[in-house]
């Protein structure tokens, strides 16, 4: 079950960061003055290969995987994003369902819609429709 982290560091003045934690996701918020979702990061199966599905309201998705940069044992490289394929959507959703019952409902709506969009956005890629 996703947990809501406290005390989450603020860049913007005028966004809410937020950031919801469990053992396979990390869900990160960005919400404006009004409470509204402008953005959204969802990381998931994080203990076994570190994905991350992001949308920005003003740049639409982008899907990476996360890089750890350990490739070797006497160097602490910085974990990078690099572009990935597919979303598994089927695996994600059950999962997103399963453990965002904490969550606000408005908010955890919006980001399964997201999903749900992100697979249609791909389909359309896919088909040339």
């Amino acid at each position: 079950m996703l947990r809501e982290i406290g005390n989450v560091h603020q860049q913007d003045p005028q966004l809410r960061r937020r950031w919801f934690r469990d053992d396979y996701f990390d869900i990160f918020t960005w919400q404006n003055t009004d409470g509204r979702v402008v953005g959204f990061q969802l990381c998931y199966d994080l203990p076994a290969y570190e994905r991350v599905l992001s949308w920005r309201e003003s740049k639409g998705y982008s899907h990476h995987r996360v890089d750890g940069g350990e490739a070797s044992p006497i160097k602490n490289r910085t974990p990078i994003m690099v572009a990935d394929g597919v979303l598994p959507l089927p695996v994600v959703l059950e999962k997103f369902d399963a453990r965002t019952a904490g969550i606000e409902p408005r908010i955890r709506d919006f980001i399964r819609e997201r999903l749900l969009d992100y697979a249609v956005t791909l389909d359309k890629t896919a088909t040339g429709r």
